[in-house]
């Protein structure tokens, strides 16, 4: 059965932003009973996209310090080779905004440009905490949600996942933001693996998610030596593998 473009697209950057691939936070470690926020580093990390088996070209993540304390920016480009533009544009972005804090992490804005010239493809939003709400734009649409404390958007949630790593807790799942809806994902630990990297033999902690009702299940190798940053991910569907993201390098500088 063939695999229409759109699908391609959805399926790269569901996996890119909903899973550590896209998300390599760079934290210190820290004790259940640190109380100050996660000491986070700016870095860039590079993976490797298959889709199917198939070479689509590399992903990339960087994390920068903000104007503001505790505001942490976070984008994702895209380099895909020649087959892999058939699914993603190298004008691909994707940009968050979030405060880290003892508190958690708190998403403030959000950006992602599928680089066409449809902008109905585009999502941009913004969290009004103040007031409970988040408003944007998704699919050429305006929306208005109540948003309850502890909603994160698909890059941010990224951040809260390590923060709770750091602090030895077992995070049960999170309301995630995603196009115009607030889903429900349920996480859940599956042990710890060996992966053979590009940066070494590395051991992980491997981590799983779901939203409800779905029928993928996406698995993220994090890397306890490397403040938790994903190695891997996988996305599943009905079983079988159909998405990989594997680090090619990391920068901290």
């Amino acid at each position: 059965m063939t695999t229409s473009r759109p699908e391609r697209r959805r399926a790269l950057w569901r996996l890119a932003l909903l899973t550590g691939a896209l998300l390599a936070w760079c934290a210190a470690p820290a004790s259940a009973t640190d109380t100050a926020a996660p000491v986070l580093q700016p870095f860039k990390a590079r993976y490797q996209a298959t889709y199917r088996g198939i070479s689509g070209g590399q992903i990339e993540n960087g994390l920068h310090r903000g104007k503001e304390p505790g505001e942490w920016l976070y984008e994702t480009r895209a380099y895909p080779n020649l087959l892999g533009r058939v699914a993603v544009s190298p004008q691909a972005r994707e940009h968050g905004v979030m405060r880290v804090s003892a508190a958690g992490v708190r998403p403030l804005t959000f950006d992602f440009n599928d680089g066409s010239a449809d902008m109905a493809k585009d999502v941009r939003f913004a969290f009004d905490w103040d007031a409970g709400r988040v408003r944007g734009q998704a699919q050429g649409k305006a929306f208005d949600l109540p948003a309850a404390p502890g909603t994160q958007d698909t890059a941010s949630v990224q951040a809260a996942m390590i923060v709770e790593l750091l602090a030895g807790r077992s995070p049960k799942g999170f309301p995630i933001l995603t196009g115009s809806r607030i889903r429900y994902y349920r996480y859940w630990s599956e042990g710890s693996a060996t992966v053979a990297t590009s940066l070494g033999e590395l051991e992980t902690v491997v981590w799983a998610n779901q939203r409800d009702g779905s029928d993928r299940v996406t698995r993220v190798w994090h890397a306890p030596a490397l403040g938790f940053v994903p190695v891997q991910a996988i996305q599943y569907r009905k079983g079988k593998a159909e998405t990989l993201l594997r680090i090619v390098s990391l920068d901290r500088r």
